[in-house]
């Protein structure tokens, strides 16, 4: 801390600070137009100060300040300057139209500096209007930059750029394009930060409040801003500089919003009405099925049917799926629900779907199954290896940071079995056949160990396990590995030594790692790399799973797994189950319950009657799609709880309206363990209620009580029973909330794990084996995955019309040479088979496949990829083999093609 004087006022400042922030911290306005936090880009001279013994003002935004400095920040002088330079840009400056001049922060300094409006009144004629969801008035645009850091700098997107110089110097897209016909990927971001508005929204009104909260998507967990206009959102923002984000968005961050007022949502209970089968609606309205029911008639019968099943078939016969788009607290109360009022430990979410593996491997490692640094800190990266991860298009934000740190000099690694977006700015990329990670990465440890290039003293001092380890290298040979992933020898021996060598290293991962037949064996091949090369613990090293759904980290942090209590305490420990029986006043279940893909089987041998699926979309995420029907068509009972009527929802007997995350209090986890606030932004439709306390209504009505009557009671509780929680309050979280474990009040949380020594004590190396894939009739290997501006079941962002405007439709991509050698021509409609199933859909060529494997997505109902995924499962997190389908390719026929 230095001291500085502001305007007359003598005052304690951070260090480093430019004068601009620290007039904002200290609550001093400066009138600045094109300030970019963490960028040198003083081009609009607005925020010029006077600071005693320099002679002429200086621009505040890029000036650092300096113990002793004495400022000051309006004078005579300054303030006439500042008009005459307003002046100058309002007598250029273009009109808005409609409400879109409260946007112009231009127009805000003009009044505060009492400037008469110098404009002609007209609109310009040049205002590009070709994308579906913002518009480029370049009448408007001061050539501040601002647009052009935000696209490039911290995006990483290389849209927009300046053309030209002097008088003649303009904003272009891809030098030259109209903004709709550019490769933009419609983040906002440039919209955000843009100071005039000349880059906004196309809709864009005035909001009559605004509302702070976390994304509902993925787990990168960004700030986002709404804006509300009659309890209805209008736009969304990134905050400049806020949030893990730091004001960056994604498509669906800055449009995927709609959904929340759609038509479609469900606004009261509903319950199948007698003597209709549970089927797909098809051509059925929703009044032909069910009968609107109020929340009393609706939980009695809910009371009454899971009451009656648990007398007659036991409680172990009743299984519970929570939602991991809701909240902690809604997760809280669910698994509470299931221990205490049902009586058994069947609950689930969906990291059993995704990254169970990867909780799994880490926990058995290291003691905690979380990523173990933060996002920012891969600029702390020399070497970042990213694995079975389309970044850019899954958690666009985090590729953004990725691609900053490449700019800025870490050396990128990039394997996947696709030529992924991020793979074009990789220094090298491995194009792994899919399912053979597990081999590279253990031939990667096996010639970092024979150039002895391993970190020996955090092995020696910091793991065990490891002469097993050793010995188990010994068939996993480079050349061999080139053999089973296609990667030639020589190269996988290059990674391994930039990696060992190149340190700090650190490594992100997705589902291409994980949703293998050999998923764990996949991470685990990864977390030895780390800690035989000593990258855990440390700043730019690390072990990082990219998680996918907004909250699926803290659903396995509330419990929201079989034999996993809150703050993942056994269920089987005698003690933690005292501890949580005597504040619960309940005896817990005594045996651990089944996962979600275990209840599909069970369901089918007649072992779980009844369900209460909460916020998934069971038909559409689950493996085999045709054998889950078949399994909830079994079921004696089904309570469905959502936001929409999902096509699990229309197997049910009752459904139940639920509040989305924005229509509700509480929390999210993000990917790097950050707890951060969710605030309500609007009242939910009709009589939708909030998850948690649904749960609460139903378990008074089955003879029980949570105990919660508000989202603060399950705070407290929580904080009481979790030791890595008892500092996480919600009330403590209220800028950029905090990284468990917490351990008291006074803690400020954990930035990184593990440093100086894993939470487990050492960290545990686990040896794998290797079997060569079975021969199959099916030639091709299908691969699921994201599109950047979908999410999930497409559920929310198919309510979206700017999204629906500019996202691809539903298609199977195909190698361009495999399609020749089956004569199939683009875009000409195919019949893909596998072992499950069958379904159509129009071929695409794409050239980042390589031979043998196609590519399709899981989010169109047009194009239900589960119902050829096979229900062959990880043997230790009973996770999908999503991403190793074997199928096989048929033309159809002409007259079928016609019809």
């Amino acid at each position: 801390m230095i001291q500085i004087t502001l305007n007359g006022v003598q005052r304690k400042v951070e260090s480093g600070l430019t004068i601009l922030d620290a007039a904002g911290e200290a609550g001093v306005h400066v009138p600045a137009l094109c300030h970019y936090e963490g960028h040198d880009n003083g081009t609009c001279r607005l925020c010029l100060v006077s600071v005693k013994g320099i002679p002429k003002p200086v621009p505040s935004c890029s000036t650092k300040i300096s113990d002793g400095m004495q400022i000051t920040t309006e004078t005579e002088s300054l303030g006439e300057y500042r008009k005459s330079l307003l002046s100058m840009l309002m007598l250029d400056h273009g009109a808005h139209e409609g409400e879109k001049e409260a946007k112009c922060r231009l127009h805000e300094y003009a009044a505060e500096y009492g400037i008469v409006n110098l404009q002609s009144g007209e609109h310009s004629s040049m205002i590009d209007r070709s994308h579906p969801g913002i518009e480029f008035d370049p009448s408007l645009c001061i050539k501040c930059g601002k647009c052009v850091i935000a696209c490039n700098d911290e995006q990483g997107n290389d849209v927009i750029g300046f053309h030209s110089r002097g008088q003649e110097l303009e904003i272009q897209f891809d030098d030259g394009l109209l903004l709709g016909e550019s490769s933009c990927k419609s983040c906002g971001a440039c919209v955000d930060v843009c100071p005039t508005g000349a880059l906004i929204e196309k809709d864009w009104v005035k909001a009559d409040r605004t509302v702070t909260s976390t994304c509902p998507y993925c787990a990168v967990g960004c700030t986002i801003q709404y804006g509300i206009r009659s309890n209805r959102i209008i736009w969304a923002w990134g905050i400049e500089g806020t949030g893990v984000n730091k004001g960056m968005l994604c498509v669906k961050g800055k449009f995927g919003w709609e959904f929340n007022s759609s038509p479609d949502r469900l606004r009261t209970p509903l319950i199948r009405k007698a003597g209709v089968e549970r089927s797909p609606l098809g051509k059925r309205s929703i009044e032909d099925v069910f009968h609107e029911a109020s929340w009393d008639e609706a939980l009695e019968l809910i009371a009454s049917r899971l009451r009656s099943v648990k007398e007659k078939s036991g409680a172990d016969s009743i299984g519970g799926i929570a939602c991991d788009r809701g909240t902690n607290e809604d997760v809280y109360a669910f698994q509470k629900f299931m221990r205490v009022v049902i009586g058994n430990d069947n609950i689930d979410q969906s990291a059993t779907l995704c990254h169970a593996p990867s909780a799994a491997m880490l926990s058995y490692a290291t003691g905690a199954g979380a990523g173990t640094n933060p996002l920012h800190d891969m600029g702390n990266s020399r070497t970042i290896l990213v694995v079975g991860s389309n970044t850019d298009r899954a958690h666009p934000v985090a590729s953004a940071y990725i691609k900053k740190a490449k700019r800025e000099g870490a050396f990128l690694i990039v394997v996947d079995p696709r030529r992924v977006d991020l793979a074009e700015k990789a220094d090298i990329f491995l194009q792994i056949r899919p399912g053979s990670d597990a081999f590279l990465f253990s031939s990667m440890a096996r010639h970092i160990l024979d150039l002895d290039l391993y970190d020996h003293s955090y092995v020696e001092n910091n793991s065990e396990a490891f002469r097993e380890f050793e010995d188990s290298l010994v068939p996993f040979t480079p050349e061999k590995a080139e053999k089973i992933t296609g990667i030639p020898a020589a190269r996988i021996r290059e990674v391994a030594e930039i990696y060992a060598k190149n340190k700090p290293s650190s490594i992100f991962w997705t589902l291409g790692i994980t949703e293998h037949r050999n998923g764990s064996d996949n991470v685990s091949s990864l977390v030895n790399l780390a800690i035989l090369t000593g990258n855990i613990g440390i700043r730019g090293g690390g072990l990082n799973p990219l998680r996918g759904q907004n909250n699926v980290q803290g659903g396995a942090d509330m419990g929201g797994s079989p034999g996993s209590l809150p703050g993942y305490q056994s269920l089987l420990d005698p003690v933690v189950r005292k501890k949580f029986e005597d504040s619960w006043d309940a005896h817990l279940p005594e045996s651990v319950g089944l996962k979600s893909t275990e209840m599909t089987h069970a369901m089918h041998e007649g072992n779980i009657h009844a369900m209460y699926i909460s916020g998934e979309n069971s038909v559409r995420t689950h493996p085999d799609t045709s054998a889950v029907i078949a399994a909830l068509k079994k079921l004696d009972f089904l309570v469905v709880q959502d936001i929409f009527m999902t096509e699990t929802a229309e197997f049910a007997d009752v459904v139940l309206p639920a509040a989305s995350t924005l229509e509700k209090d509480g929390t999210f986890t993000n990917t790097e363990r950050r707890v951060q606030l969710v605030r309500k932004v609007v009242d939910p439709p009709g009589q939708a209620k909030p998850d948690w306390l649904i749960y609460a209504m139903l378990a008074e009505k089955m003879g029980k009580k949570l105990g919660f009557k508000d989202v603060s009671d399950i705070d407290r509780e929580r904080s009481n029973l979790v030791p890595s929680w008892q500092g996480i309050r919600m009330d403590r979280l209220k800028n950029r909330g905090m990284q468990w474990p917490v351990s008291s009040m006074l803690s400020t949380g954990t930035e990184i794990l593990h440093v100086g020594g894993v939470m487990r004590g050492k960290a545990r190396f686990r040896s794998i084996t290797w079997s060569d894939a079975e021969e199959s009739e099916y030639p091709y290997v299908m691969i699921t995955g994201r599109l950047r501006e979908q999410y999930h079941t497409a559920t929310m962002t198919s309510r979206s019309r700017i999204i629906a405007d500019i996202s691809p439709g539903p298609y199977i991509e195909m190698n361009p040479g495999d399609m020749q050698r089956e004569g199939i021509s683009e875009d000409e409609i195919i019949e893909v088979r596998s072992a499950n199933g069958s379904l159509r859909a129009h071929a695409k060529g794409k050239t980042n496949l390589q031979s043998g494997v196609i590519f399709t997505t899981f989010h169109f109902h047009e194009l239900p990829s589960n119902m050829l995924t096979s229900d062959s499962l990880d043997p230790i997190t009973k996770t999908p083999a999503y991403k190793d389908t074997r199928v096989k390719i048929v033309k159809v026929s002409a007259d079928l093609h016609a019809r």
